[in-house]
């Protein structure tokens, strides 16, 4: 960490949180990050060594716990109650972020991993048909179709790469670049589907509510060129 050297609270927590990565790891725990490989899909240009060092100095400062979990494989860390007092932070630095500093997304900055997981986080569940759902997203990326899906059981939602074995509820096909204009607020579903830029297919239940429970991100309103669903 970097000692600024100065006896100012501000500059205190700035050496331990403003290292590279170190909010984008935090963030991926508040976004429900536990395990190493998880960490590795979301932040893919985030080396191993160096994952490992910020976990480690992370759990060193007390803001996560790294424990076993009994009848698994391997290691899981979570926040401690020093580390869950950082989501009002990180809601007003995603604020700033977005009024400030956001100006589009850039081709090379886009992964398909994080966009239905982020999807799925943000699933208003309670618009959706209840018992288990599956939805489908044929997402055009790279010259590639890459499938993803989101599953919503027992009043949960959680992306998955493969189909668990469920019948498809919804499909959703679109480019990546379509998904984040989305996502951030650039594009509201009902002119995303309009212009056919997102296309659906599925049961007239999840679709005549698409543009509530298919929700964007809380950062969204606050983008410059905002068209709410």
């Amino acid at each position: 960490m970097y000692d600024f050297g100065e006896v100012c609270p501000i500059s205190k927590a700035a050496s331990v949180l403003c290292e590279r990565w170190t909010l984008q790891i935090i963030r991926e725990m508040f976004l429900g990050a536990t395990r190493f490989t998880e960490f590795q899909t979301y932040l893919p240009k985030l080396s191993p060594t160096l994952l490992n060092s910020r976990l480690r100095t992370l759990e060193n400062e007390g803001i996560i716990l790294k424990k076993k979990v009994p009848g698994k494989s391997g290691t899981e860390y979570h926040l401690t109650s020093m580390g869950k007092a950082l989501q009002p932070l990180m809601t007003e630095f995603g604020k700033w972020g977005m009024t400030f500093a956001f100006e589009s997304t850039e081709y090379n900055e886009l992964n398909p991993a994080s966009i239905v997981r982020d999807f799925a986080f943000a699933l208003d569940i309670d618009q959706i048909p209840t018992g288990d759902s599956i939805i489908q997203f044929n997402i055009s990326y790279d010259g590639d179709l890459i499938k993803k899906f989101i599953l919503i059981r027992d009043g949960k939602a959680q992306s998955c790469s493969d189909n668990p074995g469920h019948d498809v509820d919804v499909y959703l096909t679109a480019e990546l670049s379509t998904l984040y204009k989305i996502w951030f607020g650039e594009l509201s579903v009902m002119n995303a589907r309009e212009s056919e830029k997102l296309k659906t297919i599925g049961s007239t239940h999840y679709l005549r509510n698409i543009s509530k429970w298919l929700r964007t991100s809380q950062f969204a309103p606050y983008h410059r060129n905002y068209q709410a669903n």
